[in-house]
């Protein structure tokens, strides 16, 4: 019987490949065998799998801190409002079902993502649809729980960081608070002053950026910059068409000017003197020095007078015009128009100078116009931002003066919910590596286990079957060696080796 087994499994495999009876099913001692005969293999697929399963544990399982707090409700004075309930109070599981569905409000949630910022929640830089992977985060971390006719309400937040989850815990609670104020009694003041604040550092964050983009482009104010700008273009523009009409009107009058010149002389005769006047006055004057002294019949008297009326028929004769000393010099004309010219050709000179100096100062004007449009974008981006948080700051300024003007007078009414303890950084974290670990221990084993079965079942019922069978020895060689075996022996029988497993099957034969 020690070979029985391997007798029954060579038959079924040779009956199989002729065909001559149906191979039978296998039962736990064929799978067992199968198994055993591939333990090399099944050794080593499960070792690579379980080293990559515990080097996967151990990098990218992380320990989770969950931090915990507790909140009291107080029912001694009616916290909610009676109109919330069926006529009167609510009952304690109304009142802790309602305190619970309040705490656990995405409102809540979104209150805490403000005040802490998605950056916190997610642990690093946000990116895109940072605010909705962070309601995410938070929506999954947060846990409330309550015993049994208790009035507390325990909340829990489980984060990668200790610390992280216990901020983020308590910014839910204060959130929540605040939040429940505002809705069970319609004020919000202390939401509001938050809000206010922060609104009010959100008009500084703004002023401050479009002060620092001022500052960095040497502005002092860009829309009053832009307007003085663009008014002094036009206004140089139209000086500059008067400076080159002046310097044209002066350059055609000096044209002008030297084609007159053309035709003045430039010297003329100032005067002629002659002796003929001063001696006919000398005559005179001797005529009546010898009349104070002599009779006018004298003869020196009548002498005289005939040499004065000798000297006046001559003069008016004209036999003396135009004789004597001649003078000449400049023409005070020509002069005067040589004058009129050199101060009309320094005028369109200054003209021209000025309209040079004009058309500058607009090269510089319409540069700084392109500069200044460039960064209007910007500018106006900034501007904009600064006049939507002061819009912002100034409805949130008249939301707290309303609130504040109808704030219920018992506002000690509205703190019915009292902090137990606050959430603190757990000491110690939940891991998953034990459980990834036996994971990874279950999956080596069983993908190992199966890959071998496989590759035994091939090895034993395909590849043995297809290999040539010996042929059976016939009767007359069987009495020749009457201690060869009744039925042949495959050549290579994949059991050869399995000792313990043939008498297994013996036994249970």
């Amino acid at each position: 019987m020690t070979r029985a087994y391997h007798d029954t499994a060579s038959a079924a495999a040779g009956a199989a490949g002729t065909g001559d009876a149906p191979r039978r099913e296998l039962d736990l001692f064929d799978v067992i065998a199968l198994a055993w005969s591939q333990k090399g293999l099944i050794a080593l697929i499960f070792a690579v799998i379980f080293a990559a399963g515990v080097a996967a544990s151990l990098t990218l399982l992380k320990p989770s801190y969950t931090a915990e707090t507790r909140l009291l409700v107080l029912l001694d004075s009616n916290p909610t409002p009676t109109a919330a309930g069926v006529g009167d109070a609510f009952m304690l599981d109304q009142v802790m079902q309602s305190e619970s569905e309040l705490l656990s409000s995405d409102a809540v949630r979104r209150l805490a993502l403000e005040t802490l910022g998605a950056e916190v929640v997610l642990g690093e830089p946000a990116g895109l649809n940072a605010d909705g992977v962070a309601l995410r985060d938070l929506r999954a971390g947060f846990q409330l729980s309550r015993e049994p006719n208790s009035s507390a309400i325990n909340a829990s937040f489980k984060s990668a960081s200790a610390e992280r989850s216990a901020l983020i815990l308590n910014t839910i609670v204060d959130a929540y608070l605040a939040y429940r104020e505002q809705v069970l009694f319609e004020t919000g003041f202390s939401g509001l002053e938050v809000r206010r604040e922060q609104a009010d550092t959100a008009v500084r964050a703004a002023r401050g950026e479009l002060e620092s983009f001022l500052l960095a482009n040497e502005i002092a104010n860009f829309e009053a910059e832009r307007g003085t700008a663009e008014n002094l273009v036009g206004n140089l523009t139209e000086r500059i068409s008067q400076a080159q009409g002046e310097r044209d009107m002066t350059l055609a009058g000096a044209t002008a000017l030297r084609e007159r010149l053309l035709q003045i002389p430039e010297s003329i005769e100032l005067y002629v003197e002659n002796g003929v006047s001063g001696v006919l006055l000398d005559r005179r004057a001797e005529r009546a020095s010898l009349l104070s002294r002599y009779q006018p019949t004298a003869p020196a008297v009548q002498a005289v007078e005939r040499e004065i009326a000798a000297i006046e028929s001559f003069i008016a004769s004209g036999a003396a015009d135009g004789e004597g000393q001649r003078r000449t010099g400049a023409n005070p004309v020509r002069q005067a128009l040589v004058s009129d010219l050199a101060t009309r050709e320094a005028n369109a000179e200054a003209q021209a100078s000025l309209a040079a100096a004009l058309a500058q100062q607009a090269r510089a004007n319409r540069s700084l116009i392109s500069r200044l449009r460039q960064l209007e974008p910007e500018y106006t981006r900034l501007a904009q931002n600064v006049a939507a948080a002061e819009e912002a700051a100034a409805a949130v300024a008249g939301q707290e003066a309303t609130a504040s003007a109808r704030r219920s007078p018992s506002l000690g009414a509205a703190d019915a919910v009292r902090l137990i303890d606050r959430a603190t950084p757990p000491m110690e974290g939940q891991s998953m590596k034990k459980l990834g670990l036996i994971g990874a221990f279950v999956a080596a084993a069983g993908i190992a286990l199966f890959l071998g079965l496989i590759r035994g079942y091939w090895v034993t019922y395909v590849r043995a079957v297809a290999l040539p069978r010996p042929r059976p020895i016939s009767p007359a060689s069987s009495d020749a060696a009457p201690s060869a075996p009744s039925q042949p022996v495959p050549a290579n029988d994949p059991f050869d080796g399995l000792p313990v497993l043939a008498h297994v099957a013996d036994r249970s034969m």
